[in-house]
């Protein structure tokens, strides 16, 4: 089954989207936005703060509460986080799974610690990349500071922690609508046998057809095309029908 995860990139409580993880604009009001999603047909929707990896300020729970009561759909929410009270006090406020990236790199034995407490599907590791030299390698903090890690050395370890999900997004296409980035996908596809969501640079609906068709992937996030509604997601669900 094709699963469809529609994004919402936070900063100061407001959605945001820019490209190439760069010049974000304001789009609304998450709890606005929400409500236009309620009965979209869209599969989950995850809330990502862009900026508490490294301003330490992360969403409001009245935020969170208020979007997880409107939704009938899982939510799974990141940024900033760094503790398993973090992590119980989100799922006390709704959220049904945790998205880490930038703490992990340096205390990379917390995701056993999540894995042991809360299972493997209540987390997804969010891994940020960018191709230099025909090697991809892994970025923090919201792609400002590049790691001393290649891609396929960290979803190796990722995936040895327990982890049950890679929300695997290509820098270079976010927010470009060129297309997901078919290499790096087969890349790791081939190299791990563990669930992907591609994401980053969804343009078309021939995007989904190719990846899912050719790659067998079937989890996608895709933002800019359903918040500036150049694509309803319902429409998106009826296309899906045929592939």
């Amino acid at each position: 089954m094709i699963r469809i995860i529609s994004c919402f990139d936070v900063k100061n409580n407001m959605v945001v989207k820019g490209v190439n993880f760069r010049n974000l604009k304001i789009i609304d009001d998450p709890i606005n936005l929400i409500n236009k999603y309620v009965n979209s047909k869209i599969d989950e929707i995850v809330l990502l703060d862009t900026t508490s990896s490294y301003t330490k300020k992360s969403l409001s729970n009245f935020v969170i509460k208020k979007v997880s009561k409107i939704l009938n759909i899982p939510l799974a929410i990141g940024g900033g986080i760094s503790s398993l009270e973090k992590i119980s006090s989100l799922l006390k406020l709704g959220a049904d799974r945790i998205i880490l990236n930038s703490y992990c790199y340096e205390n990379v034995c917390f995701l056993k610690k999540i894995v042991n407490y809360y299972g493997s599907q209540s987390l997804i590791i969010a891994i940020d990349i960018k191709k230099e030299k025909n090697k991809f390698f892994t970025y923090k903090n919201s792609g400002f500071i590049k790691t001393n890690f290649f891609v396929e050395d960290w979803c190796i370890i990722v995936k040895k922690m327990g982890c049950g999900e890679i929300l695997l997004t290509s820098i270079e296409k976010d927010g470009d609508k060129s297309g997901y980035d078919i290499d790096s996908l087969y890349h790791i596809k081939k190299l791990i046998d563990i669930s992907i969501i591609a994401s980053g640079g969804m343009g078309s609906l021939n995007d989904i057809y190719y990846i899912f068709k050719y790659l067998k992937t079937n989890s996608f996030l895709i933002a800019s095309l359903f918040h500036y509604r150049f694509l309803k997601a319902s429409y998106l669900k009826k296309y899906l029908k045929f592939i």
